[in-house]
């Protein structure tokens, strides 16, 4: 059993039905998953130092403001919708009339033994999505929607590697993962997978520009090139 239906299904959920044009604020590990299902992927943020797949747009961008014209994008995926006014504002801004801002987050089943003892390695960096009180004040947005996605997935050793280096600790430094060498031996060589259980969270809500001031255009967009 795998999780590529649910994942698929909260993909959808998040950016809408058809192939969408994605604005992911900060690069993370949602990104490359809407790449990889076909979506037009930009990444902005201060986070951005390399490029690390081959079919997404990076921008390194600094402060609230986008450097993007006006409804640029589909969908706006952000790790936070609690944020200030005047981030809201520029995610409204690029997206298309009916747009879509979204985030997600995931959690894990720490019953499973081999789960906690990945915890003590890797840390814990699953949460819950937060309160979006300005979100909802901010009169830029119409009602937020909630759904949640449960799956099983079975990890090979590969995808047991990349699993705990994306849900990392930012404060484990990254030669502690050495130590899912032995988890991988004590529960996972014989049967050759590990299983894991995790809940989906998303939310999302469709943009309302009624309340959008005169929208200037930026500057040209600049793609980073580390080549």
């Amino acid at each position: 059993m795998n999780d590529v239906v649910p994942v698929a299904r909260a993909m959808k959920w998040l950016v809408g039905d058809r192939l969408a044009l994605v604005l992911h604020i900060g690069d993370g590990p949602l990104a490359y998953e809407l790449a990889d299902q076909g979506h037009d992927v930009t990444i902005v943020g201060d986070d951005v130092t390399a490029i690390r797949h081959p079919h997404i747009a990076y921008v390194r961008s600094q402060g609230d403001y986008l450097p993007f014209r006006s409804r640029s994008f589909d969908a706006v995926v952000a790790p936070d919708l609690n944020d200030e006014v005047a981030a809201l504002a520029e995610y409204a801004r690029v997206l298309v009339d009916d747009g879509l801002l979204s985030t997600m987050a995931r959690r894990y089943d720490d019953s499973i033994p081999w789960m906690r003892k990945l915890r003590t390695i890797t840390g814990d960096r699953a949460g819950t999505i937060a309160p979006v009180n300005t979100f909802t004040a901010s009169g830029l947005f119409h009602p937020p929607e909630s759904q949640e996605f449960n799956a099983w997935q079975e990890l090979d050793f590969p995808t047991l590697m990349r699993f705990a280096e994306s849900t990392k600790h930012p404060t484990v430094p990254a030669a502690a993962l050495s130590a899912v060498h032995e988890l991988w031996r004590e529960y996972g060589e014989q049967t050759g997978s590990l299983r894991l259980r995790h809940e989906t969270q998303c939310l999302r809500a469709r943009v309302d520009k009624s309340q959008l001031a005169a929208e200037p255009e930026p500057p040209d967009t600049v793609l980073i090139d580390f080549h």
